[in-house]
């Protein structure tokens, strides 16, 4: 997968505190359908298509990043190759009660 924190070392980490246990468990599916969103397309959309295991090499050589905007209270990731969009945009918007 892409160079990220693994769900294991995630639902283990000090921040994993009581309450928090329902958040993490959110986060955790939420970093497993983005990481499939961003293998399939990896594997579909690439130019050179990624093949058997993805590793920094690959995705370094074929010029694909992570794109991320950060709003207040809104996140939106996507892949691209050399300027061009590759996957999807995942759109993440939380709300805070009052505001």
């Amino acid at each position: 997968m892409l160079n990220r924190i693994t769900t294991d070392e995630f639902l283990t980490s000090s921040r994993n505190i009581g309450n928090t246990d329902v958040i993490s468990l959110f986060l955790v599916e939420q970093m497993k359908k983005e990481n499939e969103i961003f293998e399939k397309a990896l594997r579909e959309n690439a130019e050179p298509k990624v093949t058997g295991e993805i590793t920094k090499g690959k995705i370094r050589w074929r010029g694909i990043r992570i794109i991320q905007q950060n709003e207040f209270l809104k996140s939106v990731k996507w892949l691209e190759q050399r300027g061009k969009q590759i996957s999807p945009k995942i759109t993440f918007e939380a709300s805070a009660n009052g505001l």
